[in-house]
């Protein structure tokens, strides 16, 4: 029997997933699974949408008891319709696993011009869970919930799509590029108090992006003197597969431009763990900062590289799942500051080892090989993961994910074997050499 003996580092970095989407219902010349049940409103089909008339109903909305939704897969409901009615509240409705009611309350507008899409999180709720196939969207009057109003005359609503999403997983983040659900930040959450928020709000923008359609946008209304408002993704990711130790490090790339580089508009990264064991002080998780970068006019790529925790200082220290954000600060009023595809880099203890000794690469190509930084795969089958193995077999990449580009740039000069999982299953290998 062989027996390794070594200490290695490990680069865990997760691939990206696409959105899923269940359904979506488009209510194109008919009402699909959903009716006016339990309510004296009525919804009639049309070519391009259904109208849910009101009918004096004090509970107007549409059910469906076949949604079949996969509540541990998907998180968001998208709801696109256009309200002819004075009516300001939409509440969705799901049942959870003992058959009862749950709801979210959104606020819609009233007498609509046009069509509006409307983002609701019902995986906000811990009882949004298993199969979900109950759900009904009602409405009402208000923020109070009161009955709805039959106003003005033939009040209706014009229902054009529910789409039922849940969000894509890059590194360390959900919704890495902003992108998951359409003029929304969804996942990500402004944090600070209201004199912040109000100095600097945050949104989507669909006009300014690198990647994709969309990017995060802050807009600098007046400059704050004190702690700067922040943007929180909201999602804490578990350490994979092990609590991992305050001397890991993480690394945050990402893209970034102001409309107005007066007064040097500076934006970082900081990312807050739970200590899971060794804490110092009995602190319960602990928050660090990275280094400030200024904005450019243009869009520029900017790299922060840190340990988890300050060294010496919180030695000791494990930490079983992380959340990142950003902050702005300085910058002129008027100025707009984007953020835009965030990648996402841990480096860590190994994993482990593999046996190195076969190469299987008939259903894979790579280039450029050699490779200097990313590396793109060529393969008909659908993958769900990356290992990247040295020559003592040790590993030291593990992407998860269906993305087929691989970012070596923390790998070492040398040799390595690159094995690509397949969702069947199989695994296939090749060769690789870094520069």
């Amino acid at each position: 029997m062989r027996n390794f003996y070594f200490f290695t580092f490990l680069t865990l970095m997760l691939g990206s997933s696409e959105v899923i989407a269940q359904g979506p219902w488009t209510f194109t010349n008919a009402n699909e699974i959903w009716a006016s049940t339990g309510t004296y409103a009525n919804i009639t089909a049309g070519a391009t949408y259904s109208t849910l008339t009101i009918n004096g109903a004090g509970n107007p909305q549409i059910v469906t008891t076949q949604a079949n939704v996969n509540a541990d897969l998907i998180d968001y409901a998208t709801i696109t319709l256009k309200n002819n009615s004075d009516n300001l509240r939409m509440r969705f409705i799901f049942k959870d696993a003992s058959n009862a009611n749950k709801y979210v309350d959104t606020d819609i507008t009233a007498n609509d011009s046009e069509f509006k899409t409307y983002t609701i999180n019902p995986g906000q709720s811990s009882f949004w869970t298993g199969t979900i196939n109950s759900i009904t969207i009602q409405f009402k009057a208000n923020s109070a919930n009161d009955a709805a109003v039959d106003t003005p005359a033939n009040a209706s609503f014009f229902i054009d799509d529910i789409t039922m999403l849940t969000p894509s997983y890059n590194g360390i983040l959900q919704n890495s590029s902003f992108e998951d659900i359409p003029g929304d930040l969804a996942n990500w959450s402004p944090n600070g108090n209201t004199t912040q928020l109000a100095s600097t709000p945050m949104a989507i923008s669909t006009t300014e992006f690198s990647d994709g359609n969309q990017s995060a946008e802050f807009t600098i209304n007046s400059v704050l003197t004190g702690n700067p408002p922040q943007l929180w993704n909201s999602y804490l990711w578990s350490m994979d597969p092990n609590p991992v130790d305050n001397n890991s490090e993480l690394t945050v790339t990402w893209d970034m431009k102001a409309t107005s580089v007066t007064g040097n508009p500076q934006i970082s990264p900081r990312w807050r763990m739970n200590i899971s064991s060794g804490a110092v002080a009995s602190a319960t998780q602990r928050v660090t900062f990275g280094d400030w970068k200024i904005a450019t006019a243009d869009w520029s790529t900017f790299t922060n590289t840190k340990k988890l925790s300050t060294t010496t200082t919180y030695d000791g220290e494990f930490y079983d799942n992380i959340e990142l954000g950003f902050t702005l600060k300085n910058g002129a009023v008027g100025t707009k500051v984007y953020i835009d595809n965030i990648v996402t880099t841990i480096t860590g203890t190994s994993l482990g080892y593999e046996d190195v000794s076969e190469i299987n690469s008939s259903a894979l190509k790579v280039f450029p090989n050699p490779v200097s930084s990313f590396l793109n795969l060529e393969t008909s089958n659908e993958i769900v993961g990356m290992r990247v193995i040295n020559m003592l077999g040790q590993i030291v990449v593990i992407q998860k994910g269906t993305s087929k580009r691989l970012d070596t740039s923390s790998l070492n000069t040398g040799l390595y074997i690159l094995k690509v999982i397949q969702k069947n299953g199989n695994e296939s290998s090749i060769q690789i050499v870094k520069k």
